[in-house]
């Protein structure tokens, strides 16, 4: 199977205020990025610096063109754009393309409320900074732009729907995607717990799952109850045997004891042995892999998750979590760019 470019001929605008969050722009980046990797002329807005690294400024503007025109001009010759609630406000949606995505940071009636928040303060929101870390600590928010990121995948799900819906001609359709709705998604296991009386609280070292030391690094401990008779068979270490450990409810009761019982026993292997015991024994563990690591897996090498980043080979990033393949002319769905 091979990559298409199913958004040839398509003109798609990035145009985000400069007043809007960090993560706004990051969004917008990402979906345009995909549409360009996919065949779409994409025009970006020369906005205000924002600071970001060069590594993200270069994964993002690949395939893309940076525009001087005013935000009018720009979004007049496009078929497609990507903007905020400010840029809508000031255009109104007939000043926009047929297809838009308004992206905001939490949705609803605050989706063009202009009130100061942020990405991070948008993670809070969704529960995300409640999941990991010492109960003692301050939060720990996650690495990089994640959440930037998968608000973009929403908006470019939106925009994907809508290119290939059937409509009528001259029917604008708007797409509106949330970061608080889009971490809200990502963290579904988290709604229920707003009936709960009280909310459950970070655990740090007392949490089932524990991320423990091995003998190059760290692994990640993960099972559910059926695997129990296999962790044991595969880390063969005599004390998993005590009755304390025989049930659910006593390990729920000696956590702390069992992490250090099984770190212990991970200390005397590598992460290639963990994983190969994993495997083996059809295990969840996770072993944590550095970048080198990643890049150096022969199992992303074969799937090209590594691919040339700008003009300079010698220079790779993660590919796009989202191709276009060719599938049988039967179930091929081509999009209409001139549908309007």
């Amino acid at each position: 199977m091979t990559a298409r470019r199913p958004y040839a001929g398509l003109t798609v605008a990035e145009v985000i205020s400069d007043a809007a969050d960090d993560a706004l722009v990051l969004a917008a980046g990402m979906a345009g990025r995909i549409l360009a990797d996919l065949g779409a002329q994409v025009l970006c807005r020369q906005g205000r610096e924002r600071g970001f690294d060069d590594s993200t400024e270069l994964f993002l503007s690949r395939g893309k063109a940076m525009s001087n025109e005013s935000v009018g001009e720009l979004l007049g010759r496009a078929d497609v754009a990507l903007v905020d609630g400010a840029v809508l406000r000031e255009r109104g949606r007939a000043g926009l393309p047929p297809v838009t995505a308004v992206l905001s940071l939490f949705g609803g009636a605050l989706a063009e409320s202009g009130g100061p928040a942020s990405a991070f303060t948008a993670a809070a929101s969704a529960g995300l900074l409640a999941m990991v870390g010492d109960p003692q600590r301050e939060p720990l928010r996650l690495g990089g732009h994640q959440e930037a990121f998968a608000l973009g995948l929403s908006a470019y799900a939106g925009l994907a729907a809508a290119l290939v819906s059937a409509r009528p001609e001259g029917v604008p359709v708007t797409i509106r995607a949330s970061l608080l709705e889009t971490l809200v998604w990502l963290n579904w296991k988290a709604v229920p717990l707003e009936g709960y009386e009280v909310l459950p609280a970070r655990t740090g070292a007392a949490a089932e799952w524990q991320v423990l030391r091995c003998a190059d690094g760290y692994a990640v401990l993960v099972y559910q109850e059926p695997d129990w008779p296999r962790l044991k068979a595969a880390l063969a270490e005599p004390a998993l045997e005590e009755p304390r450990f025989a049930t659910r409810a006593g390990r729920l009761g000696h956590l702390a004891e069992l992490a250090a019982i099984i770190e212990r026993r991970f200390l005397t292997l590598t992460r290639r042995e963990i994983h190969d015991l994993a495997r083996q024994h059809r295990l969840p563990l996770g072993p944590v892999w550095s970048p080198a690591d990643a890049f150096h897996e022969p199992h992303n090498r074969a799937r090209g998750l590594f691919e040339p980043l700008g003009s300079d080979s010698g220079v790779k990033a993660p590919r796009l979590p989202l191709i276009w393949l060719d599938q049988a002319a039967a179930r091929r769905v081509d999009v209409a760019v001139g549908a309007a």
